[in-house]
């Protein structure tokens, strides 16, 4: 019995003190959001969310610039579906570039803010259907500006996609951490973990995940070299990654995102392949090649030393044969940017709209 009392009594305070902890970090967003909104309004001109159509859906986007007469920088976020870095989330956190650009913030259709519990309906089709309307709707509101696309790993995809059909509205895009093709990235992955010391275990993992060739089988090898190398997430210099890490938790205090939303920016990551597996698996086929072989609009690549997605001897080929092509590798970086990679690539876009 006595037993028994000690246990409630136990589960009693953990209760309690998880009780606590929820209401202190509820009471703790409350005060940051209205913070973070007020900082924003008063540094920015424009600090709205809006409303827009695109490709026939409602769809939140978050327009932020000190100054209405800037050009337009749409940024285009990675994952397939991770509004971590680039999305609607960030409001005041991208001074850098709202000091030079009216920017405009989309949290892709099915993720983040434009969550849709229909995930198998979205297709890479009408995301970039949505991306050419979102270039549409930003050149009739905002006329005579300059637009700017801006796409980080998938959104890159997205960047190329569309400025084959709206790229006469462009005046460039500029594509960070870019995927030409995911069936390159796959031999470009298992090349640089054949350099890794690994166990006998993970080695037959790599050999086995190499050999499917398929969605399922990359998804492995893009995980390993997560783990296990310094070319998606700096690992090697941890410090040099704060801002990054800010990122992930600064969702949390968004004045425009509710919990829902929260929920829904790490969705994809949470449930993995089990969800937009449709979507996924036309990343997946997607070759952007020949469409950045034939673009005529200024193309800025920004890519980090040792990234997979992309050949860095192709990009320096693309450069050296295309006049509207640039290209700029990024030092002491990877695939998911460090404080040092932030500071290049901020300056890299300013240079580039010049």
């Amino acid at each position: 019995m006595e037993t028994k009392r000690k246990i409630l009594r136990g589960v009693r305070r953990t209760a309690l003190a998880l009780i606590l902890l929820a209401a202190v970090l509820l009471i703790s967003r409350a005060v940051a959001m209205r913070v973070v909104y007020d900082r924003a309004v008063k540094n920015n001109a424009v600090s709205q969310l809006e409303t827009l159509k695109l490709d026939g859906e409602e769809q939140s986007v978050l327009i932020e610039g000190k100054s209405e007469d800037n050009p337009v920088l749409i940024m285009l976020h990675g994952g397939p579906q991770s509004p971590i870095i680039y999305g609607t989330g960030y409001r005041g956190d991208m001074p850098e570039l709202t000091e030079h650009f009216l920017v405009v913030y989309w949290d892709c259709w099915g993720c983040g803010k434009n969550f849709t519990d229909d995930t198998e309906s979205v297709t890479l089709e009408r995301q970039i259907a949505m991306t050419c309307d979102l270039v549409r709707a930003m050149k009739a509101q905002y006329p005579g500006r300059k637009i700017y696309l801006f796409g980080y790993s998938n959104g890159t995809i997205l960047t190329t996609s569309a400025a084959e059909t709206v790229g006469d509205d462009l005046a460039g895009i500029i594509n960070l951490g870019p995927i030409t093709s995911l069936r390159d990235a796959q031999d470009m992955a298992y090349q640089a973990l054949k350099t890794e010391d690994m166990s006998e275990w993970d080695k037959r993992v790599l050999e086995e995940s190499y050999e499917r060739n398929d969605l399922e089988g990359f998804s492995k090898l893009e995980e390993m070299v997560t783990l296990k190398t310094s070319r998606m997430f700096y690992w090697r210099d941890l410090p040099a990654n704060t801002r990054l890490m800010g990122y992930f938790a600064r969702v949390f205090y968004s004045p425009d995102y509710s919990l829902a939303d929260i929920y829904h920016a790490y969705y994809a990551s949470i449930f993995g392949d089990s969800r937009f597996t449709t979507l996924r698996q036309q990343i997946y086929e997607a070759d952007e090649k020949k469409a950045l072989e034939n673009l005529e609009v200024p193309i800025l690549i920004l890519q980090s030393e040792g990234d997979i997605y992309g050949s860095a001897d192709y990009f320096r080929q693309l450069a050296a044969q295309k006049d509207n092509v640039t290209f700029i590798q990024i030092a002491e970086s990877a695939h998911l940017p460090t404080n040092a990679g932030f500071k290049a690539i901020n300056r890299a876009v300013i240079d580039f709209a010049r």
